[in-house]
């Protein structure tokens, strides 16, 4: 026979504990839960303390959240697709996020969204009321971005700016400037730059600014398309050249560990025949043939930057509309 399951016990309330010790229900609150500005004898915190290990008390977040008007929750959303574990640069982002609200006392709440739900939809889930704020991963020009930009909830973006609302980022302009230069140090004057399609202000960034580092040196861009990270189909282009190129900044360090690949299968040698360069510091030197040359973006301070600018905004103060993190540039066995 099957013993009865025992029913879980009835949780503590402060109100309880209160009434043991014959002190205010008010006091042992704010005891609990580390309230600053009031005053009370370190006796009288220490009897609540004692007793509320004894009686096992757990507090409610329910209605902690009713009385703060906060649930501790930190959304974060990136409109480019579903967050995906794989995908390296989600995973740093999404791991340093979780890293940072821990230190704070708040938790991480992944939000992904059929990407056939219509945007009304998916800005009244983001407005319901489970999230104190909002890390965005988006483009610009989202018709998403307008109606969070115009609501009540703090939202700040990372990694890719937009404008209507506070940003953190890595400093994409001078990460590639620096790569540029870094080649041209070494030697290189036929440098090409392996750009996707239009999508992320980063990556618009990232070439604007490779463009005009050549240009000031008198170099010509060369801009060879990628579908995104396949860059296989691009040596051939950069090599097929009456004069062929002689170094390659990647877009970011995936493009750049996908070429290496390439060039590996290929019999080119990198660097003797082709230099390479990569961005965002991501790759882990154990699973790479070589050490990437890379411009190091330090993901961590960008979404520790982030969640420093939407506790800001929650405490109702202004904030800069951009917050940029300098990269640095590590040298390796590919340049």
């Amino acid at each position: 026979m099957r013993k009865p399951r025992k029913q879980p016990a009835t949780p503590v309330t402060s109100r309880q504990i209160a009434q043991r010790l014959g002190v205010s229900q008010s006091t042992v609150s704010r005891v609990l839960s580390g309230a600053a500005g009031y005053t009370y004898s370190d006796e009288t915190r220490s009897r609540i303390l004692a007793e509320a290990e004894r009686l096992n008390y757990r507090p409610n977040a329910v209605g902690r959240s009713l009385r703060e008007r906060r649930t501790r929750v930190v959304g974060f959303c990136s409109r480019h697709g579903n967050l995906d574990a794989h995908n390296m640069f989600l995973a740093e982002i999404i791991g340093d996020l979780q890293r940072a609200c821990a230190a704070k006392g708040q938790f991480l709440l992944l939000l992904n969204f059929d990407p056939r739900l219509p945007v009304p939809t998916v800005h009244a889930e983001l407005m319901s009321g489970r999230i104190d704020g909002l890390v965005l991963h988006a483009d610009d020009r989202d018709p998403l971005v307008d109606l969070l930009a115009g609501s009540t909830l703090p939202v700040v973006a990372v990694a890719d700016r937009i404008r209507s609302m506070p940003s953190a980022l890595c400093d994409d302009q001078d990460g590639m400037a620096q790569a540029v230069a870094h080649l041209v140090e070494r030697g290189h004057r036929r440098i090409a730059f392996l750009n996707p399609p239009d999508g992320l202000a980063s990556v618009r960034d990232r070439a604007a600014a490779y463009e005009s580092e050549m240009k000031r040196r008198g170099l010509q861009p060369i801009c060879v398309p990628v579908a995104y990270e396949d860059a296989e189909p691009a040596l051939d282009v950069m090599l097929s050249r009456a004069d062929p190129v002689t170094a390659v900044c990647c877009w970011n360090d995936v493009t750049a560990l996908v070429l290496l690949g390439a060039c590996r299968r290929a019999g080119i040698r990198v660097p003797d025949d082709l230099a390479i360069v990569g961005f965002d510091g991501l790759i882990d030197d154990r699973i790479a043939s070589q050490r990437l040359t890379t411009v190091v973006a330090h993901w961590p301070e960008v979404t520790a930057a982030a969640l420093a600018a939407l506790g800001a905004l929650l405490a109702g103060k202004e904030v800069p509309a951009e917050t940029v993190v300098p990269v640095t540039l590590r040298t390796g066995e590919t340049t």
